[in-house]
């Protein structure tokens, strides 16, 4: 592989990532009216536990797929690739950075007040 190819790969996981959110985030925050973008991380508070951290235990899900991947050479699932265990991985730490970034934001505001 070279740079062009891991560029390239770069591109077209971005890409596909995008639309993967966009419909991800319609069918698990509550569908088109929905106002919360981050409502299935946020249910976390629910159990006590701050919404990234409930992200991060999802990327840990996808970790072991890719794991478990690399010892057997092949999922059970079939349905879902390992490749799209890492796009699941990007996506989420998309989410998170978002997340954090909107986090921040209030901390600054309560700050300014």
């Amino acid at each position: 592989m070279n740079i062009n190819q891991l560029l390239e790969i770069h591109e077209d996981t971005c890409s596909k990532c995008k639309s993967i959110m966009v419909k991800k985030n319609n069918d698990y925050t509550g569908g088109k009216t929905a106002n919360d973008i981050f409502a299935n991380f946020n249910s976390s508070k629910i159990i006590g536990l701050h919404p990234v951290k409930g992200l991060l235990i999802r990327v840990i899900d996808k970790i072991q797929r890719i794991n478990s991947f690399t010892n057997d050479k092949e999922l059970s699932v079939s349905n879902e690739t390992v490749e799209d265990a890492c796009d699941d991985i990007v996506n989420y730490a998309i989410l998170a950075k978002a997340m954090l970034i909107e986090e921040r934001s209030k901390i600054e505001r309560k700050k300014t007040k």
